[in-house]
């Protein structure tokens, strides 16, 4: 039987479209309808690494006032914003400066800010296991994701309205 990271060294990263997946069926109790929707998502995970997700429960008030506060956030002085950079926490949680990451060793940095979060248990007894949502808002109508795939062709990741995309 082959392992997952057999699979994942295998993977077939010469993708061209980033994957959509409808989480209508996230709750559903039919085992093979559980499966189906696991399968889709580890395979989007292998040979991706980026998906967006219809039917995801959040309601759209609340992503426009998560959007509204990334502006309110992303307006501020970069030294504001410095005083929570995510170098400077145990979690590397916080705000990543322009620069700061590098998805191309030949360039000096990606021209982009952003703030790393994630669900943290508040105490020990919170912990059930090991999980981290992490995700990537982006503006409605604003072409800035971009993912890279095995052919190092960038593939346009651009906002679809309902989706969320997940890393």
């Amino acid at each position: 039987m082959s392992t997952l990271l057999g699979k994942a060294e295998n993977a077939n990263a010469e993708f061209q479209d980033i994957p959509v997946i409808d989480l209508a069926n996230v709750t559903n109790i039919d085992p093979n309808v559980q499966k189906a929707l696991a399968m889709e998502i580890r395979d989007a995970c292998i040979n991706v690494g980026f998906f967006y997700v219809t039917n995801h429960g959040i309601p759209e008030s609340t992503i426009q006032a998560v959007l509204d506060k990334a502006k309110e956030f992303f307006s501020l002085p970069v030294d504001t914003k410095m005083e929570i950079e995510n170098k400077k926490t145990p979690n590397f949680k916080g705000y990543s400066p322009l620069l700061s990451g590098n998805n191309n060793p030949e360039n000096a940095g990606d021209m982009q800010e952003g703030f790393e979060f994630g669900w943290e248990p508040l105490d020990d007894s919170e912990i059930t296991k090991d999980e981290e949502k992490d995700g990537v808002m982006a503006e409605p109508g604003i072409q800035a994701l971009q993912v890279l795939n095995s052919k190092k062709q960038w593939i346009n990741a651009p906002p679809i309205p309902g989706t969320l995309v997940i890393k």
